[in-house]
């Protein structure tokens, strides 16, 4: 089980990925706030908002609340603020080890949360090494990864090299 961002929702959506990362970690969590705030995206037309909206109606992820306020405050304390608190403190509430995040505030404070971070570029390097995409797909999702910018060049190279690393060892 994975609990998501909104920024790792939108980017996982815009590669046509979302679906395969909730069958991949067997349900993704998303906080109340998150999922407002990829609600923020239908005025615009965001095709994401119906992607996600479609994974809700089929069970593959869930919205929850946060019902434990310290540890939104925890999560506050260290400067987490809106979306990503919530994610942050619905691992802790839930006791799920792991977030999808691309936010670099949250990744640099992972020792603190004591918690396993995986960003959008990892995702879809684990779901090639796992086999759930191809590498066609794998090249195809970096490279709109690079487009749409949000990621430095040396993050994408780093993992199109791990891809071709995994590709000749197994291959």
């Amino acid at each position: 089980m994975i609990v998501l961002d909104s920024m790792a929702v939108i980017h996982l959506a815009k590669l046509t990925l979302l679906e395969k990362c909730c069958d991949y970690f067997n349900k993704a969590i998303l906080p109340r706030l998150v999922y407002c705030e990829v609600l923020a995206g239908k005025k615009k037309g965001c095709a994401e908002v119906t992607i996600v909206e479609d994974l809700i109606k089929n069970k593959k992820m869930l919205v929850k609340r946060i019902s434990e306020k310290e540890y939104l405050k925890k999560a506050n304390d260290l400067n987490i603020q809106h979306g990503e608190a919530e994610a942050v403190s619905l691992c802790w509430q839930e006791g799920i080890e792991c977030i999808a995040t691309d936010d670099d505030n949250v990744r640099k404070k992972r020792m603190l949360l004591g918690l396993r971070i995986i960003g959008t570029p990892a995702i879809v390097l684990v779901l090639f090494i796992k086999g759930v995409i191809d590498e066609t797909k794998f090249k195809e999702s970096l490279e709109m990864l690079r487009e749409i910018g949000w990621f430095s060049e040396a993050i994408i190279d780093r993992i199109l090299m791990e891809g071709e690393k995994w590709k000749k060892q197994l291959g």
